[in-house]
């Protein structure tokens, strides 16, 4: 059994954060632990609060997980406090873990409310993107970590590079807020860049999507593929699961499976 390790926020709506992750994992088949960073009370439409857990009580989840679970990847979204990207770090390397890490730099929600303090981006660039074996920013965080404004998928394709250039890591930029007929997500991966586009499918909009693709990835990551190609698969798998979306009052979600 794959044994997937999700470190991020709860999401009590279950779609997006671990909850969101964990359905994913599930779905393909691998087995997912989790060490929740804070709890926030949210539905696709707006934040309501937000709670962070003690650096004290993240610690004894790592202990807790890697004591006894095996770990064939991890995927890190949500941290809020700035100061927690140091101590994941130095949790990972304490535990000597040498498994693929996708970092999910979650910077803020899709209706805009922040979910990170003020030099979360600094603190993510110092302390966890030389760790990641990939880091995979929506739009508006490309934006953030770039200071570019995109626009078009040339701007995408630029920022993609330019990030993975000057953090020497991979990036996937996400890019399926960006209009179009088409969905575009460009990595840029050891010195070259790779577009994953697909028919953009109308109307759908489901919550946590860039929550799953990463996911994703780690999953097929932790199977042995390579960035590319767990990318392509992940992007092609999620793709299957928005064309069967769930409609929750006025809110989308993925199926569970």
């Amino acid at each position: 059994m794959i044994g997937i390790l999700i470190i991020g926020g709860s999401d009590c709506s279950c779609g997006a954060g671990v909850q969101g992750d964990l359905k994913t994992v599930t779905s393909l088949g691998a087995y997912g632990t989790t060490i929740i960073t804070c709890v926030v009370a949210e539905h696709p439409g707006r934040v309501e609060a937000l709670y962070h857990l003690p650096s004290s009580i993240i610690e004894s989840q790592f202990h807790s997980i890697l004591d006894f679970f095996p770990i064939s990847a991890i995927k890190i979204g949500m941290l809020y406090k700035k100061e927690l990207p140091q101590k994941i770090a130095e949790l990972i390397q304490k535990f000597k873990i040498k498994a693929p890490i996708v970092v999910d730099p979650v910077l803020a929600a899709g209706n805009g409310d922040s979910l990170a303090e003020p030099g979360m981006e600094e603190e993510l660039a110092k302390n966890l993107f030389p760790l990641a074996t990939v880091v995979t920013p929506n739009l508006e965080e490309a934006e953030i970590l770039s200071g570019f404004r995109i626009e078009n998928p040339d701007d995408i394709l630029h920022v993609a590079q330019d990030l993975s250039e000057q953090y020497q890591s991979s990036f996937l930029i996400k890019g399926g807020h960006l209009q179009g007929k088409t969905t575009i997500d460009v990595l840029h991966y050891k010195g070259k860049t790779y577009n994953f586009e697909l028919p953009r499918i109308l109307n759908a909009n489901p919550h946590g999507t860039g929550c799953s693709l990463a996911s994703a990835t780690a999953v097929f990551l932790a199977q042995g593929l390579d960035l590319p190609q767990a990318v392509e698969k992940a992007k092609s798998t999620l793709y299957e699961k928005i064309k069967n979306q769930l409609q929750i009052g006025p809110f989308y979600f993925l199926p569970p499976a």
